[in-house]
């Protein structure tokens, strides 16, 4: 029996929409503010919280087939190396987790409309400051996320560039 040298077609997939969603979320989430008042605003914030819905489920479905089914491949780099990358993984996964969690909080503590269709209820709380919170860490937990996704996309093509093992081919699409 021969060691598969690639993800599974699903975990493939999930990692890279999931890598759309979040820097389209990211984009859309450092913009908001910029759409004039009214409903430019509604309409991007609503965009923003659809797709971060859409990433929630992604998410959910990722982290439950990594554990019931997906390809489990050996370790790509031994020692203490490889545990680093296990744990930017891990971290990867909590921060998102985190964020998710976070944007689905503002959204009940503002009580945002969206696409002026509906208004989500808001959660009771006439604190400011509460909502003033919530949002500033999810926004700094999406800057983190970033500057972490960057650095293991860097770390991938490192990979692929200068060490030519075929990590990066672990989690390619494949044109068949």
């Amino acid at each position: 029996m021969t060691t598969p040298t690639s993800y599974d077609s699903k975990t493939i997939f999930y990692h890279w929409i999931s890598v759309l969603l979040i820097l389209t979320l990211w984009i859309l989430g450092q913009n908001i503010d910029n759409f004039a008042k009214g409903d430019p605003r509604v309409i991007a914030r609503s965009i923003h919280i659809t797709l971060g819905v859409l990433l929630s489920v992604v998410y959910v479905l990722r982290i439950k087939w990594k554990f019931t089914a997906a390809q489990k491949l050996p370790q790509a780099t031994p020692g203490t190396a490889g545990k680093l990358a296990i744990g930017v993984h891990h971290l990867l996964y909590l921060i998102l987790g985190l964020i998710l969690i976070l944007g689905i909080a503002a959204v009940w503590i503002r009580g945002d409309n969206i696409f002026n269709l509906f208004r989500v209820p808001a959660f009771p709380t006439t604190d400011k400051e509460l909502r003033e919170t919530v949002t500033d860490i999810h926004g700094l937990l999406a800057n983190a996320l970033l500057v972490l996704a960057a650095g293991h996309a860097l770390m991938a093509i490192w990979h692929q560039v200068i060490l030519k093992d075929g990590v990066l081919k672990r989690v390619w699409p494949s044109l068949k």
